[in-house]
């Protein structure tokens, strides 16, 4: 699971109601992604066919669907029109990044079988929002789609950072990385379930690149790799250097070695490279370019 805190960024969530007008004289229901029967796929649906499910076998939805769960929430489906632009982002920087380093059949091998889309923010009681979540390795789900900006980088970034985080949770599932040596890098009291407490510059200053990455060991190993991952060459470099503790620095650095090396010799990636694709990537997409 992918969460963000914002307990001391919000002061007041403003509730939106949604109006759905889509019933005819006949009182029946229209296209709607609230329908979510079978029917012939329109052309957003055409596009997921052959950009994810007939190369990759990934399934990507985005009507809604009540057996996911989210009871307790009030969550709505995205806006048809930003499911393509959303998905394209994904595409881009996450499946054509592994791809370029690890070839053709490295996400059709090891994936999610299913994204699942929903256009609302995904808030929690205590301030935090989710921006997504992993079931079992098969189904991710994103949040936020409606709220996605093509040409900024931080938002695309953001949103892209659940799907960057939860498919090292895939790879780890897969194949364990050496917990054992993971933790021997940060106390073992340092990591806390009341993360969401601490803003990241903090647990920056602790050795972690994220407050969130205190959840847990496998939590903070899916933040390293998935920061890194999302940060540019020079991005990377003023991160680092604005954290004032050297051995929080140098904390992380060996958390990033273990990263580093966990990529290599499990699935024999040159992590530095990946990066330095999905840094290509993410400038295309900013630029218009996906």
């Amino acid at each position: 699971m992918k969460i963000v805190n914002i307990l001391k960024q919000v002061g007041i969530l403003a509730i939106v109601g949604i109006g759905f007008t889509s019933c005819d004289n006949d009182n029946k229901l229209k296209d709607s992604i609230f329908n979510i029967e079978e029917k012939e796929g329109n052309d957003t649906d055409k596009w997921i066919e052959k950009n994810f499910r007939e190369p990759y076998n990934i399934r990507a939805t985005y009507r809604w669907n009540q057996a996911f769960g989210y009871y307790d929430k009030t969550l709505y489906p995205p806006n048809v029109d930003n499911v393509i632009p959303a998905l394209s982002m994904v595409k881009k920087l996450w499946i054509d990044s592994y791809t370029d380093v690890g070839g053709e059949d490295f996400i059709k091998s090891i994936a999610p079988r299913e994204l699942h889309l929903i256009g609302s923010y995904n808030r929690n009681n205590d301030g935090t929002i989710v921006l997504g979540e992993a079931g079992g390795g098969a189904r991710i789900s994103l949040f936020n789609v409606d709220y996605v900006k093509s040409d900024n980088r931080e938002s695309i970034t953001q949103f892209v950072h659940t799907v960057q985080h939860e498919y090292v949770h895939i790879l780890n599932q897969s194949k364990p990385y050496d917990k054992v040596a993971w933790s021997k890098i940060s106390d073992g009291g340092l990591y806390t379930s009341s993360w969401y407490l601490y803003k990241d510059p903090e647990s920056n200053e602790l050795g972690f690149v994220t407050s969130y990455a205190r959840s847990n060991y496998d939590e903070d190993i899916a933040e390293t790799a998935s920061v890194v991952l999302l940060k540019s060459k020079a991005e990377w470099t003023e991160f680092l250097a604005n954290i004032k503790s050297e051995k929080a620095r140098q904390d992380i650095l060996k958390k990033v070695d273990l990263v580093v090396e966990y990529y290599k010799e499990q699935y024999e990636i040159d992590f530095w490279e990946l990066r330095d694709r999905a840094e290509v990537h993410t400038t295309e997409v900013v630029n218009g370019n996906f």
